[in-house]
């Protein structure tokens, strides 16, 4: 089996990109393969932490529902990071006749805090990406859609000083169509 559930994740639980993951779940094989691939290609100036790439991320288990059972994996090291987010990937076994693969189901370039969520899509946790700083701020929310996670919603806002407010732009993806809102001022 590609993961060992110690003490798997469960719904509404977060990882947080500035908090190191207590009693971090060991990383296969074929996922470390991956990550070495995305330093190559995706962060060039991370390149001395391909020599111990086991080093250079950690992972927690989360169950996604009764029988898969999957690994979100965010970098220990700042160096794949911005000031307010890493990003994130998560992986699930592979279904027989080789579960010791790992599929890619998730990947988020960015993300302060990933969050499963107590509602579900087709049988797995939604998923939640937020962050930002006091001057501005995201959240992207992902379904299930069979094969993996697609975004549904997003928003991006911008503390706006003067109107003591942020100032959002929104776009949902209803009846198959993304609508774009903004919004003027949300109060916090």
């Amino acid at each position: 089996m590609l993961l060992t559930l110690s003490s798997p994740m469960l719904a509404g639980d977060y990882i947080s990109a500035d908090q190191a993951i207590n009693q971090p779940a060991v990383i296969p094989a074929p996922v470390l393969s991956y990550l070495a691939q995305e330093i190559q290609s995706g962060f060039p100036e991370c390149k001395a932490h391909a020599a111990n790439i086991s080093r250079a991320f950690e992972a927690k288990t989360v169950d996604l529902n009764s029988s898969v059972p999957a690994l979100v994996v965010k970098p220990r090291s700042r160096c794949f990071c911005t000031s307010d987010g890493c990003p994130m990937w998560v992986f699930a076994a592979a279904p027989a006749p080789d579960p010791a693969v790992a599929k890619l189901i998730f990947e988020s370039p960015m993300a302060g805090l990933l969050t499963f969520s107590d509602r579900k899509t087709r049988g797995y946790p939604d998923i939640k990406v937020s962050g930002g700083l006091l001057s501005h701020g995201y959240e992207v929310r992902y379904v299930w859609d069979g094969a993996e996670y697609q975004e549904i919603y997003n928003q991006v806002w911008v503390w706006n000083a003067e109107r003591e407010c942020n100032e959002a732009e929104i776009e949902a993806l209803k009846d198959g169509k993304w609508i774009k809102t903004s919004n003027d001022c949300l109060k916090i």
